[in-house]
């Protein structure tokens, strides 16, 4: 069986075929030619995969997102973030890495924050005298925080796979998140000091009024989306639909930029990208299903127990495995293959599903940055017009010190589950 499984699952991925048809191509395999069961059986599992009202909090967060991308949410809170933190050594990048942060709990998109920052930001550094490595690198990096700070796509889709709480996820990816910008923050102010890079702005007490006059229907954004999910009032699902209408509200009432033609340009490129997480969801959870069947998740506990004796080596063997792995596919999608394969041996180590969740999607942020296939860099190149070596080498201080953020967060479970821990009994 497991040979079966191996030579086709590693066969068409070596062939390059989508990851969505390589796992429902190898669960066929298995279930058809291995269990000798009906075909039936993959239609069933693949229907009862996707038969989740969780899943449809996926495609309204990145509707959602997408029209603040479009629209002037992003600049308006790139203008509170330069209020805020102009007056540092650095402060228009650090500015820059808490509007990415901020507007990540709007979008829950990594692309659609590099985008709506990238976009503003990258020449707005270079005009005040940053280097331009240092404005690509920073927006392609931190727009990575879209899907570390809730509400998170990954997220919705990992809990979902891994049979998780979707609001206690996005609980757990506050202070990783925050803890992550700072991070970034402490680096940029240290090279910028020693460097004296860039103009400290000193904004005058009536431009000041004005900008947050201007950006509290943005601000408020992450409060009424986030608010009614701890505050029991609306489900992520729900939630999520809320955020979408309230977006739209403040986008065409108010704000008034973004025009109805943009509309089906928007709609059309969120169907596109929810139809393909639907897709690798739906396959994976057949997957997972045979897995489950024959028993593998324990047969994989008992292997990695017998060769790990230790947790904290058992973790590392995870973060050097996605990072590996992370430069050659999408680590959302193998998470949601992985992990509920793992849920034994994360149960005998006494691993929290939470915490891995949250080390998960560190990682994935890290996936989105690496070469050759970060599509961070990709998405960043579009803006640039810049090489995927010049990119990437941008890109590589804010890797390096999100790989220590990764470790922090990895050995210290409390940065992940102290919320959670506090408010959900």
């Amino acid at each position: 069986m497991v040979t079966i499984l191996v030579i086709t699952f590693f066969g068409l991925l070596i062939l390059n075929f989508p990851i969505a048809l390589v796992v429902l191509i190898s669960a066929a395999a298995g279930i058809v030619f291995v269990s000798h069961n009906s075909p039936l059986v993959l239609i069933l599992q693949l229907f009862n995969g996707l038969d989740n009202f969780v899943i449809l909090a996926a495609p309204f967060f990145i509707m959602a997102g997408g029209v603040a991308a479009e629209g002037d949410t992003a600049r308006r809170l790139v203008g509170v973030m330069n209020v805020l933190f102009s007056r540092l050594s650095g402060g228009l990048v650090i500015a820059t890495i808490m509007a990415c942060a901020f507007f990540a709990s709007i979008s829950g998109s990594s692309l659609a924050t590099v985008v709506a920052i990238g976009t503003i930001m990258i020449p707005s550094l270079e005009k005040e005298g940053y280097p331009r490595p240092m404005a690509v690198g920073v927006c392609t990096s931190a727009g990575a925080l879209g899907v570390m700070i809730p509400p998170s796509i990954p997220m919705v889709i990992m809990c979902v796979a891994m049979g998780t709480s979707v609001g206690k996820q996005f609980m757990a990816g506050f202070l990783p998140g925050i803890f992550i910008a700072i991070c970034w923050s402490i680096y940029v102010y240290i090279v910028c000091l020693k460097n004296n890079y860039g103009t400290r702005a000193k904004l005058s007490f009536p431009e000041v009024v004005k900008i947050l006059k201007e950006s509290i229907f943005a601000l408020l954004f992450p409060v009424i989306v986030l608010g009614g999910i701890y505050g029991g009032i609306a489900t992520p699902t729900e939630a999520a639909a809320i955020s979408l209408i309230y977006v739209l509200i403040i986008e065409f009432a108010i704000f008034k930029k973004l025009k109805y033609k943009d509309l089906a340009k928007i709609l059309s490129e969120s169907a596109i990208i929810s139809a393909t997480l639907n897709t690798i969801l739906g396959c994976a959870m057949v997957f997972s299903w045979y897995m489950t069947t024959q028993q593998v998740p324990a047969a994989v506990a008992a292997f990695i127990t017998s060769v790990i004796h230790a947790k904290w080596v058992f973790l590392m063997a995870i973060v050097i495995f996605y990072i590996i792995a992370g430069c050659f596919m999408d680590l959302v999608s193998l998470t949601v293959i992985l992990g509920p394969i793992l849920i034994p041996s994360m149960q005998r180590f006494d691993i929290d599903l939470i915490h891995f969740g949250i080390i998960a999607v560190a990682l994935c942020e890290l996936g989105f940055l690496t070469p050759p296939f970060g599509i961070n860099l990709f998405v960043s190149m579009s803006l640039t017009k810049d090489s995927l070596g010049y990119t990437a080498r941008a890109t590589l201080p804010y890797m390096i010190v999100l790989v220590g953020s990764i470790l922090a967060i990895t050995y210290i479970p409390e940065i992940s589950l102290f919320l959670p821990n506090l408010f959900y009994r």
